[in-house]
């Protein structure tokens, strides 16, 4: 009562009210949770952790200063929000620039989701990969003393290394003794482990049984697949197991269904060039698209034919043996040991069909050549893949192919070519001062580009000089790939030069009157760009040839990219 009475004697002022007191709290709650986030987000980020929480504390306390000395409420508040909001503006631009902003859209759902009372995602055992049976029902790790736990462990330690640092495939070979491990992140090959023979056969068997393949038929080719977790994160893994004289080899992919669904304008291609390649998709004939082996030719080919429009138009797809789905797509699959003689049936069979864009992953049969060639008419759109490192070398092929160097003209529009490349790591990459000649070799104005970027050869360290992981790439110096490409428009002039034998200098000459670039150009306007390094580039440029050597590097050497082959998407 006598509360309630002091309170009626409190002067009431145009501050104390609860509707304009209850935005101000809200503005603190927001600001104090965001400062938490911050504090826990800057180390990661590579940012002065110190100096970030001084500067946003002080920015916030400089609102709330003047949002009491201001005389009007609603000044004083825009004021203090208006703080806030720059401040961590501020933060959030610095931070694109160091580390980029993809990595908060998966943050921030969780953050949602912790708000909506959803239950969590399901954890594993620190350290462990959480395994999954086929019904999605985690397995629990056997006791210690139970049989099973040897196969257990090895098979944890066979997933969680290359799991966590985004690997796309794990191999794991048997050998006389031991069986070894590696794994491919971003298309790049490092060694694993090694594990005694018994101990790998054992985790082959224990995963086989988890994904209800036959663990009784150790020879036999098999497939399964089944999900695991690790660090919160949910994987989809297909398993394929082989028998040899040296015991069962396993090979991993994970989230395979998903990993060519890369749409045209995230490929890494000019903006001049998806124009050219946009803008003949209306239009019928026959384009050809090459990377060299396992260099994303897949991806693109399912990029390209993604961006047509499946509910308007009939596409069909002849694949060997296709593990993606796409969707308004009817994909076709041709064994992977079709003879030439069955791909021929099937194109004819498909061509009959009329689709509005047929595409081919593969054409190894000159008559499927020239029945693809018949079909391309001014309706009708067919793409070609092929294993070429240039577009000159993709011509040359199809001219080959096809026999008839007028009749590999008749119908052809485009010959595009592509390669990728690993993204630098943008937390952890080390800028360097060129050398002026080394730049004018590679056609670079040593006037303009006065700054490049390369893996690091050394450890991040803190303040203290103490080596610390870095969290976006887990220390593999690169993070992600992107593509760059050279387009070859099948003019009149071109289609005159195929069709009389002519020369791959005449084809080039032709290709630069079209202001065409190069590969290399096009991958020298990445590095300019601090989004890869030259390094990077001369291994890629090199993938064509036999001058990989077949060690793999261990992830502590990944940036010695000589040591290794890219793996395939």
């Amino acid at each position: 009562m006598q509360l309630g009475v002091l309170w009626a004697q409190v002067p009431m002022g145009p501050y104390i009210s609860v509707w304009k007191l209850v935005p101000v709290v809200l503005v603190l709650l927001v600001w104090a949770r965001a400062m938490n986030w911050v504090d826990k987000d800057s180390p990661a980020a590579h940012l002065p952790r110190y100096g970030v929480n001084v500067g946003l504390l002080g920015a916030g306390v400089l609102g709330f200063i003047l949002f009491f000395a201001l005389p009007s409420f609603g000044a004083g508040f825009a004021v203090l929000l208006g703080l806030i909001v720059v401040s961590f503006g501020v933060y959030l631009g610095i931070r694109k620039q160091k580390v980029g902003l993809a990595d908060l859209k998966g943050q921030f759902k969780n953050f949602i989701r912790g708000m909506g009372g959803k239950p969590k995602a399901i954890e594993a055992p620190p350290g462990d990969v959480l395994l999954m049976d086929r019904g999605n029902n985690p397995v629990a790790a056997p006791e210690a003393d139970n049989p099973g736990r040897p196969a257990y462990d090895a098979l944890q330690q066979i997933l969680t290394d290359p799991l966590r640092r985004n690997a796309q495939r794990i191999e794991m070979t048997p050998g006389e003794g031991s069986s070894h491990v590696e794994f491919f992140v971003d298309g790049f090959g490092y060694s694993g482990l090694s594990l005694n023979r018994s101990a790998s056969a054992g985790a082959v068997t224990y995963l086989k049984s988890l994904a209800g393949m036959d663990i009784n038929d150790k020879r036999k080719p098999q497939r399964g697949g089944l999900k695991v977790t690790l660090d919160g994160k949910r994987r989809e893994i297909q398993i394929d197991t082989r028998g040899g004289v040296a015991g069962e080899s396993m090979s991993i992919r994970t989230d395979a269904k998903t990993r060519h669904s890369l749409a045209l304008g995230d490929l890494g291609m000019g903006d001049d060039q998806l124009s050219v390649l946009k803008g003949e998709m209306g239009s019928g004939g026959v384009v050809l698209v090459a990377t060299p082996g396992e260099q994303g030719l897949t991806s693109l080919l399912y990029a390209i034919v993604r961006a047509h429009d499946a509910f308007l138009s009939h596409i069909i797809t002849i694949e060997r043996a296709p593990d993606t789905d796409l969707e308004g797509v009817t994909q076709d699959k041709l064994a992977r040991n079709a003879s030439n003689a069955d791909e021929a049936k099937r194109v004819a069979w498909i061509a009959s069909q009329q689709p509005d864009v047929l595409m081919c992953s593969e054409v190894l049969d000159p008559k499927s050549a020239h029945q693809l060639i018949e079909f391309a008419d001014d309706s009708h759109r067919v793409y070609v893949g092929m294993r070429a490192p240039t577009t000159f070398d993709a011509v040359n092929q199809w001219r080959k192919l096809v026999g008839d160097d007028r009749l590999a003209a008749k119908r052809l529009r485009m010959v595009l070519a592509g390669r990728v490349a690993r993204k630098l790591c943008s937390a952890c990459k080390v800028g360097y001062s060129p050398d002026p000649a080394t730049l004018r070799k590679m056609n670079m104005d040593p006037d303009v580009v006065g700054k490049l970027f390369q893996a690091r050869s050394e450890p991040v360290r803190d303040a203290k000089g103490n080596a610390v992981p870095c969290d976006f790439c887990h220390d593999l110096r690169f993070v992600g790939r992107t593509g760059f490409f050279e387009i070859l428009r099948v003019d009149d002039e071109v289609r005159q030069v195929m069709a009389t034998g002519g020369s791959v200098n005449q084809l080039k000459a032709l290709f630069r009157k079209q202001r065409g670039k190069y590969l290399q150009e096009r991958a020298l306007e990445m590095v300019e760009k601090g989004e890869t390094s030259i390094q990077e580039v001369l291994r890629v440029l090199k993938s064509g040839s036999d001058a990989n050597s077949a060690n793999r590097p261990s992830p502590a050497a990944a940036p010695k990219a000589s040591r290794t082959k890219p793996a395939g998407q």
